[in-house]
């Protein structure tokens, strides 16, 4: 079975214009239906969640710790915004109310305070960053901002009526987190390095699960870096989701502890060549396997930057060179067949990644390039199941110019405008996975518009949700994606006569029909037929279309580039180019194209409500030029996507309603040759519809 390329083939010029990559569509994978019920973040169903923290920075009669304050602040951010706590209180030095600073009147009364509002049903985090010291008789004292070491017993905490308030709290889960300590602090000789053997007081209490940064004889070190401690630092990255290694969108304690477990260890190694192993205590009566933190979706920029931060970390400090970065796809046997669930959020996804992962490893190591690994993937027609085999990674490398490792990302599954994201990172020498990473996301709208679904957008689609009475309204997007779910479990728009919106592929000037199954439309293209997506535009008003061919705009897109010779009338040396046939990653963000029935110059001669696209527009204006689209055979692997590909062999029409200030028209006239003036029209507002073709050659198979 041979698939596609679409060539976008130039006419009165011999340039090759860039050229997108079409698999061939030989079945159909159907999204599993929406549940039943609104859906939401995953969320404890009783109790709240409850933190204190405590962290004790600059001690006023022993050696001051660094960044103390940064870890709390940072764990207190993760676990309000990442982890939906609902309360988090801080006490630290740094705090701005005196009732707050970490003395040891304000601990003696605010812990015990804090810990007896807690319930049966609450999970409960008590996070403790300072010195402590242990007395000539063994007993341990963790140590507030007004220590006085040669008076423990009036001054410190004692850890026994510690372990007593922990022992009187109610929660039915309790977290006790210890870094005390840090590396680099000069120590007394009645200085304890880490309370970690005096963590068997804990283990006899019920419901109580104890975290230290390190083992007794091990130093807790500082990343000076990251501005925290190396434990809290990881501590604080496993709860933003990192963790959650089965992707259910929870972080549970054993996924807590081998997240923290592996990253502390090997960082600690790689970056200080130092030994320190994070240790875990586990009470009486912990069932199963807890719920630490249930995680609230971000925003998917947000997410990917994350996702990148940590690997980032990984490849520069085991000095792994250079990362391919692989297009993100659905590890199923359905998903991944055409992509049929992600449509081209996959590609998005991946490209967010590798500019990230560019930014951050400048200096540091490279990121291989994308037609390199695309040219070697393709070669080899390397699958999914070749990421297992030593032999054939290695393989990957040296074609790819030594890619050491590999970044795979998966979508690993979406409910609503929820979306959960994984990504591996995998050495290409050895085959193993040496970081996975990921997070929950929040989709736009316009990040739904990628996923290949097609649907007309309702006016009341975009009603405000009424709340039901305790709740907080829902932002507009996460209801709007709802309703939009909705709509695409009926038949494609296509298959409505009154549809407002109608989009072609041409032919010899003949429309290609092609078979609906669902809300997908296949439509038949033979190796070597050139084509032309006619938009019609029956609704009566002008609307803006962004048009794209296997992920391409077919409009050229504006870009800012930086030269060295001086601009006349402007102190900036960034040229405005424009790339042709450039990959789209954010579909709001493309230049787009302007139908408006009231302008014949703009539209076919003879119809008043058409506009036909030949091909990938290669310049603008009066004399404007375009490079038709073609379909060729390529030396490419399995189109049903077992095999990582750049596109997914989809057209994508996305219609809006006007907003504000400029987009482009067109007055097609000649095939080779047209007028694609820049039109005065406005700007693209809110979606009307997304219509989505796939095509494949009928031929091959």
């Amino acid at each position: 079975m041979k698939p596609l390329y679409c060539f976008p083939r130039a006419h009165g010029s011999h340039r090759r214009l860039p050229r997108a990559l079409l698999p061939l569509v030989m079945s159909v994978a159907v999204a599993p239906p929406l549940a039943a019920q609104t859906p939401e973040a995953p969320h404890k169903e009783k109790g709240r969640q409850v933190a204190l923290l405590i962290g004790v920075e600059n001690y006023e009669r022993v050696t001051p710790l660094r960044f103390v304050g940064n870890d709390v602040q940072r764990l207190a951010d993760t676990l309000r915004n990442y982890g939906g706590y609902d309360r988090v209180v801080e006490l630290t030095d740094a705090a701005s109310d005196e009732d707050s600073h970490p003395h040891r009147a304000v601990l003696l009364a605010r812990l015990p305070d804090v810990l007896s509002r807690c319930s049966a049903d609450d999970t409960l985090i008590v996070y403790f960053s300072g010195h402590g010291f242990r007395d000539r008789q063994g007993a341990m004292y963790l140590a507030p901002l007004d220590i006085d070491p040669a008076d423990l017993e009036a001054t410190g905490i004692p850890v026994a009526w510690f372990r007593e308030q922990i022992a009187r709290c109610p929660a039915g889960l309790k977290l006790l987190v210890l870094d005390a300590c840090h590396a680099g602090s000069e120590k007394g000789g009645s200085e304890a390095n880490l309370p970690a053997r005096d963590l068997d007081l804990f283990a006899d209490l019920e419901g109580v699960i104890t975290l230290a940064s390190s083992t007794a004889d091990e130093p807790s070190q500082m990343w000076p870096e990251k501005e925290q401690s190396l434990f809290s630092y990881w501590l604080n990255q496993a709860l933003r989701g990192h963790a959650d290694t089965d992707g259910d969108g929870r972080v549970n304690i054993d996924e807590l502890n081998a997240y923290l477990h592996e990253n502390v260890r090997e960082t600690a190694l790689a970056r200080f060549s130092s030994r320190q192993t994070p240790v875990r205590k586990i009470g009486l009566k912990i069932p199963g396997q807890p719920v630490v933190e249930y995680l609230q979706p971000q925003s998917l920029k947000l997410v990917v930057a994350d996702m990148a931060e940590q690997l980032a970390d990984v490849i520069a400090d085991r000095w792994l060179g250079n990362v391919g970065v692989l297009e993100f796809t659905n590890e199923t046997i359905s998903g991944e067949r055409l992509g049929t669930s992600f449509g081209l959020l996959g590609r998005r996804c991946a490209d967010e990644l590798e500019e990230r992962l560019a930014m951050r490893g400048s200096g540091r190591f490279e990121v291989a390039s994308r037609e390199s690994l695309q040219q070697a993937l393709q070669a080899m027609q390397f699958g999914l199941a070749d990421l297992g085999s030593g032999e054939r990674l290695k393989d990957l490398s040296q074609r790819a110019g030594g890619v050491r490792v590999l970044a795979k990302g998966q979508l690993y599954g979406r409910l609503g405008a929820m979306l959960n994201l994984r990504c591996k990172l995998i050495d290409t020498q050895t085959s193993r996975t040496l970081a996975v990473v990921g997070g929950v996301a929040w989709l736009t709208t316009q990040e739904w518009a990628m996923l290949a679904k097609s649907v007309k957008v309702e006016a009341d689609d975009y009603r405000p949700e009424s709340p039901l009475p305790g709740k907080t309204p829902r932002p507009e997007d996460h209801v709007v994606v709802d309703r939009l779910d909705a709509r695409s479990m009926d038949n494609h728009p296509l298959q409505d006569p009154n549809t407002p919106f109608v989009v072609k592929l041409m032919v010899n000037g003949r429309e290609r029909k092609g078979q609906f199954r669902g809300n997908d439309y296949f439509v038949p293209l033979r190796k070597g037929e050139e084509f032309a997506v006619w938009v019609e535009n029956r609704s009566g008003n002008l609307v803006c279309m962004r048009l794209l061919v296997d992920g391409l705009n077919t409009l050229p897109e504006k870009e800012r580039k930086q030269n060295d010779a001086p601009q006349p009338f402007s102190d900036s040396k960034a040229l405005l180019t424009e790339i042709i046939a450039k990959p789209i990653t954010d579909l709001e963000q493309a230049r787009h194209w302007v139908i408006d029935p009231k302008n014949p110059r703009q539209l076919m001669p003879g119809n008043r409500n058409v506009v036909s696209v030949p091909g990938f527009v290669t310049r603008t204006g009066l004399e404007g030029e375009f490079a038709r689209f073609k379909v060729v055979d390529a030396d490419h692997s399995q189109a049903a996507r077992t095999n990582f590909t750049t596109q997914l062999g989809l057209i994508t029409a996305a219609f809006y309603a006007p907003a504000g200030t400029r987009a482009v028209g067109v007055d097609l006239g000649k095939r080779e040759r047209a007028n694609l003036k820049e039109y005065e029209g406005t700007k693209a507002g809110p979606m009307l519809a997304v219509i989505h073709i796939r095509y494949y050659d009928p031929d091959e198979g």
